[in-house]
């Protein structure tokens, strides 16, 4: 691994390798878990995938992650695509051999997590993923392929799991959505089942956000990535024997200026069990393109207009994350 240390904390470059290949990523490590004495320790840890045609460091800028993970002591790795895979750094979400268990880009995204381990003490109970775009798409593969890694899971302007199987297939999706949620919720479940019988898992938490004016990637989206995962989770519950799942929607609407001026209004679906455990949410952004919403600074892809993803997606995974462990 390369290290290059900043005020805020420290880049380590590193490089994972599986079965279907190998890829760089960037671990962003806080000074506060750098020069903790705690050395007995465990520290969350996020994934973060980009999308198309960025990088680790993009992301990172695009996002804020960085400044969220130094104030609640968390790390971020952020993988990165090649364009010897995907001309446009895409990564491929809609290739059947990148949508399985120990194969293609799945396999090397797991291995990032390993490799991350084996470095940095990382508690294995609070590891999440989360993507954008084609990052977002593939974050909802990985959630289903390795449930035994991934605690919950985050998808910005992305696509519920298996949207489309081919190039075609992808484009349409984006544009119109994809095949019924209720079937690819269950095929969901199906494809996870070989991960949990490595760790029980109950639920699995979702939290995603959409811009109305998102031109790139229906919003259309966002309701078939809550209803897909709505259907996964009440196989799962069915799986342990628990009947009567269902879930409450309460719905909030707002606008977030405080510290991000002129924030965006929004409405926030909450998805509630019938223990009032919020399991789901849904943000729906108004008037914000694709772009990644609360951003530090302006770009093509990045929109400073809040509320600010990176600090509700951890909001989330930091509540959520205890819910979707099976009990003993």
């Amino acid at each position: 691994m390369i290290a290059g240390t900043s005020t805020d904390g420290k880049w380590i470059a590193g490089t994972a390798r599986a079965a279907g290949g190998s890829r760089k990523f960037k671990l962003w490590v806080p000074v506060t878990i750098e020069t903790s004495s705690q050395n007995e320790r465990v520290w969350p840890l996020v994934m973060l995938l980009h999308g198309c045609t960025h990088g680790a460091q993009d992301m990172a800028a695009i996002s804020g992650m960085n400044e969220v993970a130094a104030t609640n002591q968390f790390l971020v790795v952020y993988p990165e695509q090649v364009r010897r895979a995907n001309l446009m750094k895409c990564w491929n979400w809609f290739r059947p051999k990148h949508q399985a268990r120990d194969a293609g880009e799945p396999s090397i995204l797991a291995a990032v997590v390993d490799q991350v381990r084996s470095t940095h003490n990382v508690d294995a109970g609070r590891i999440y993923v989360a993507g954008v775009s084609a990052g977002g798409a593939m974050a909802s593969i990985l959630a289903a392929t390795y449930p035994d890694i991934f605690a919950a899971l985050a998808v910005f302007a992305g696509a519920e799991f298996k949207a489309a199987t081919s190039t075609s297939e992808a484009f349409a999706a984006m544009k119109h959505g994809g095949p019924d949620p209720l079937r690819q919720g269950q095929l969901a479940f199906e494809t996870m089942r070989s991960g949990l019988t490595f760790k029980d898992r109950r639920r699995m938490p979702l939290i995603v956000f959409h811009g109305t004016a998102d031109t790139r990637v229906n919003p259309v989206n966002a309701d078939q990535a809550i209803a897909q995962w709505g259907k996964t989770n009440e196989s799962l519950s069915a799986a342990h024997g628990e009947s009567g799942f269902a879930l409450t929607e309460k719905v909030i609407d707002g606008r977030m200026p405080n510290h991000v001026p002129d924030g965006y209004v929004y409405q926030r679906h909450i998805y509630l069990e019938a223990d009032a455990r919020p399991l789901m949410e849904k943000w729906l952004i108004q008037g914000l393109g694709h772009a990644w919403c609360g951003s530090p600074k302006p770009s093509r892809y990045g929109d400073p207009k809040g509320p600010n993803a990176s600090a509700e997606i951890w909001r989330f995974f930091r509540e959520a994350g205890s819910h979707s462990t099976a009990s003993v």
